[in-house]
């Protein structure tokens, strides 16, 4: 039996399973041919093409399944809700200090006293011509009543009261802020000043904040805007050492830097008892009480 001829442009065109069949008729009809007691060559090429086995599973390489991301902690540090630094409002001496660091105070209570002599004499002054304005003024409504006096008269009497009356609420002012008060209730963070010491307007005397609450504020990834709540309970971890703390979300920023690509947001701990100082740096991790 004859093999038909094949052009080369035909199996150019006969895709590779179809080309790779062929090859094998033809190498069928070729051991047909020959006689049974063909050379070893021709025995050869008569043998069934090798039959391909599965691969057995547990010769396959196993990859690992990808562990879930790590829970994000974000590093910030605590501080008071309320943090107040106290300036020196006049010139003077400091003349008695009542308070040392670290000590609680009430809103209202003494720091420290300037010397206010002069003032309460300025002060004393200003009284006195409150006095006599006034008096002035009364007798200057009686007598425009019964038309003993011009209406001139009667207005710069009265106007002569109303400075009185504010250069002596000014000098009572003055007096006043000799005296240095704790604007809120709290512990005293700082104190820089000392007995003796002549302190200029605009000095920091004083530094008072509340540590009852700490609060922090964080700046976190795009990626999780939407996923952080007001409410959300978050884990606080000193970073000096310390058992965790639970605080609270109070507020989200839901506007985007476009810079950094991060939102801000706000968490408050409760801190009564003072467990944590004011100012400590902490860790803080957003997941880790997701399933409580």
């Amino acid at each position: 039996m004859g093999v038909a001829p094949v052009s080369v442009r035909s199996i150019g065109l006969i895709p590779a399973s179809a080309a790779c069949a062929l090859a094998l008729a033809l190498a069928g009809c070729s051991a047909g041919d020959r006689p049974a007691g063909g050379s070893g060559a021709g025995a050869a090429a008569a043998d069934p093409a090798p039959r391909l086995e599965a691969a057995r599973p547990d010769s396959l390489t196993r990859v690992p399944a990808a562990e879930p991301d790590a829970d994000p902690v974000f590093e910030t540090a605590l501080a008071p809700l309320h943090d107040v630094e106290i300036f020196a409002r006049l010139d003077g001496e400091v003349v008695a200090l009542d308070v040392e660091e670290g000590r609680r105070v009430k809103a209202g209570d003494r720091l420290a006293q300037i010397d206010d002599r002069e003032r309460r004499a300025t002060l004393s002054e200003r009284e006195a011509e409150v006095a006599r304005a006034e008096s002035n003024w009364q007798r200057a409504e009686r007598l425009h009543d019964q038309k003993a006096i011009s209406d001139e008269q009667w207005a710069a009497a009265r106007a002569d009261r109303q400075i009185a009356l504010a250069q002596r609420d000014r000098a009572r002012i003055d007096w006043e802020r000799c005296t240095v008060r704790a604007p809120i209730a709290g512990m005293v963070e700082q104190r820089r000043v000392q007995t003796g010491q002549t302190v200029r307007q605009g000095d920091l005397l004083f530094r008072v904040g509340d540590p009852d609450t700490l609060r922090a504020e964080l700046l976190l990834p795009e990626a999780r805007l939407g996923t952080v709540r007001a409410g959300r309970r978050v884990l606080v971890t000193p970073t000096a050492g310390g058992p965790p703390r639970i605080a609270r979300v109070t507020r989200v920023n839901p506007l985007v830097d476009p810079a950094s690509g991060t939102f801000r947001v706000v968490i408050d701990l409760d801190n009564r008892g003072a467990r944590l100082p004011g100012g400590v740096s902490a860790r803080v991790s957003f997941d880790s009480l997701a399933a409580r």
